[in-house]
Order: C-alpha cells, then sequence, then structure tokens
C-alpha cells in the first residue's frame, strides 16, 4: 500500500473523511515546488498559445460568464497565473487566485473539446492539462476528468502551506503527553483490560508521539516528510478505534478532541480531502 492510501484509510478510520477519490500524499509539493509550477504553467500556457492558428485564437470562448475572444482569454489567463505566482508566500496560499486559475482551467478545457481531433495545440494543451491537474491536486480539489469539459467546476481550492504543516505538527507535539496521561488514568480505570493491553494501548501513543517528533524533523530539514505523515496518521488511527469506546465525557476523549483538528491539517497537508 502507498503512503497517500495509507493515509487516507488512516482518516477515514479516524472518522475525518470518507475514502477519498485518490489519495496523493507522495505527491506532496513543498513551497517552493508551488512556486515553480507557476513558472511551469506560464511556460507551457504560453507554448499552447504558440502553437495555435490564427482561426483558434480569433474563435469565441462561451461560458456562464458570457462569451470572449480566445486571444483574449489566454491573455487573461496569462494575468491570473502571475497574479498567483506573486502573490503566494509561505503565509498566504493564494487559495483564491489559485481558483479562479482552474476555473480558467475548466473553461479552456470546454474550448479544447470543441476543437476537431488533431489540432494544433493538441500536445501542448496535453501538458498544460497535466500541470493545471496537479495544481489542483496540490490545493485539494481536482479539474473535471477527460470528456467531462465544460460540465464540471471547481468550487474551492485549500492548501496547507509549510510553515502551516510544521505548526500543526508542532501542536500534536505538545498535545501528546497531556493526552498520555489522561488515556493512561482511563486504560487504569477499566478493570476488564489486562496489563499487557494496557501496556499495548500506551505503546501506541509513544509510537504516535515518536511519528510526530519524526515528522516535525523532517520538516526542519525541508523534507516533504510523506512516510513521516503516512506513520503519523496510521499510527492515530490505531488509538482512534480505541479513545472511540470511551465514554465522551472521558478526560481521555477530551484530551484528545484538540488534535483532531491538526490531525486533519496533516491530512490535507498531504493532499487528503478536508473534513466533510
Amino acid at each position: 500500500m502507498t503512503y497517500g492510501k495509507l493515509v487516507a484509510c488512516a482518516l477515514a478510520a479516524m472518522g475525518l473523511v470518507s475514502i477519498p477519490r485518490q489519495a496523493s500524499a507522495i505527491d506532496r509539493l513543498t513551497n517552493d515546488d508551488v512556486k515553480t509550477l507557476f513558472d511551469t504553467i506560464e511556460h507551457n500556457r504560453s507554448e499552447f498559445e504558440a502553437a495555435l492558428d490564427q482561426k483558434q485564437k480569433n474563435s469565441i470562448l462561451k461560458g456562464s460568464g458570457g462569451e470572449v475572444n480566445a486571444n483574449e482569454f489566454l491573455d487573461d489567463f496569462e494575468d491570473q497565473v502571475e497574479r498567483a505566482r506573486d502573490r503566494f508566500k509561505d503565509d498566504y496560499s493564494a487559495s483564491s487566485e489559485v481558483l479562479t486559475i482552474l476555473q480558467y482551467g475548466v473553461r479552456l478545457q470546454g474550448w479544447v473539446a470543441m476543437q476537431p481531433a488533431g489540432f494544433p495545440g493538441t500536445k501542448e494543451w496535453g501538458v498544460l492539462d497535466n500541470d493545471l491537474r496537479r495544481l489542483a491536486a496540490a490545493y485539494n480539489t481536482a479539474l473535471p476528468a477527460p470528456g467531462q469539459q465544460g460540465l464540471g467546476t471547481v468550487a474551492q481550492a485549500r492548501r496547507i502551506n509549510d510553515p502551516e504543516l510544521k505548526t500543526a505538527v508542532e501542536n500534536i507535539n505538545k498535545k501528546m503527553d497531556g493526552f498520555r496521561t489522561a488515556y493512561n488514568q482511563a486504560l487504569e480505570a477499566n478493570a476488564s483490560l489486562t496489563p499487557q493491553a494496557r501496556q499495548t494501548s500506551i505503546q501506541q501513543v509513544d509510537t504516535m508521539k515518536k511519528d510526530a517528533q519524526a515528522l516535525h524533523t523532517a520538516l526542519d530539514k525541508k523534507q516533504k516528510g510523506i512516510p513521516e505523515a503516512g506513520a503519523l496518521l496510521k499510527q492515530s488511527a490505531l488509538i482512534i478505534n480505541t479513545t472511540s469506546k470511551l465514554p465522551p465525557s472521558s478526560p481521555a476523549t477530551l484530551a484528545w478532541t484538540p488534535m483532531r483538528d491538526d490531525l486533519a491539517t496533516v491530512a490535507l497537508a498531504y493532499e487528503v480531502p478536508a473534513p466533510k
């Protein structure tokens, strides 16, 4: 099982999400990767435009926003990419700007679908389309599948940038000790558990903290932390399976609850769909 699928299954077990359409944790982009992708999209957009013939460039794109000349549309598309690239910062993911880019991409899909097979620019469009799909995945959304051009839309886009991810992991690390104490007390109060069962449960908590520390270390080293995130979310699923059997008022349950948002942030950062 890939770490992407591992994360997806873990989050499903945690009750945070259903099994997603595609778990792509293995492909997570860092902030620097996103900046590079913006440059790549603009380059390939320019290549696509250059490959079109004059008839195509002077054709009309139709959509809910009205009609526009294809050449003008591609120029506006360029402006949107530049705007997103300029506004993207470590503390600002430019999600609204990227959403606009993706909406342009959806509209362009519809126009491409109306072109004859093998039209000038076919190859260049395939490259640009792949770039836009990768951008969509990095913002936890998706473009319509091939064959659905003009039928779909992109309603939202949300990316967890590197500093926000790191903060969530730091929060998990800080909260683990308090949870361990409350969880240990809950286990000791359960007379039906054997000492071995209690020890196994506590070891799960200790392992989760080590996984969180490992992810934090990886992020400090500017690594993507893909296997570390997969291990963290897998371990959290094991603990959720046990704590879900405790009363809602249990101190262990109350100590776990604050970590759920942080775990959801980690999941979203690794491109598992956000909680619904």
